[in-house]
């Protein structure tokens, strides 16, 4: 399984990742976004911060936002260097987001095994 990832500190560049070199590359020095399945039906796009990550995943051609809260206020972040909102209750632990990174390939247990928001 190959996962892409992207950094826009100190400047933008992208690799092709494997699903192994993921704990040790999922650290928020960088804030990394990883994406899976991006020519595909299924997509996942994972960003990391300092102190949360969110998960986007688009299936059956709806985005939605994996989350741990159902607070739906919504909250500025800085998400590939551009000012965005997302529901607070998106911003979910690192430990959530790489576990549900690392089951992209698998999205019918991804969509029972965390709760999703349409976005």
């Amino acid at each position: 399984m190959a996962y892409e990832m992207e950094t826009y500190q100190p400047y933008a560049a992208a690799r092709v990742v494997t699903i192994d070199e993921l704990p040790s590359l999922y650290v928020p020095d960088h804030e990394p976004i990883f994406s899976y399945g991006i020519d595909g039906d299924d997509v996942m796009i994972v960003s990391v911060h300092d102190e949360f990550s969110t998960v986007s995943l688009l299936h059956d051609r709806t985005w939605y936002w994996l989350e741990e809260s159902p607070d739906t206020d919504l909250v500025e972040i800085l998400l590939c260097g551009q000012e965005a909102w997302v529901p607070a209750g998106a911003k979910v632990r690192h430990e959530t987001g790489l576990a549900a990174l690392r089951l992209a390939h698998d999205v019918p247990r991804l969509m029972t095994e965390f709760m999703w928001r349409e976005q």
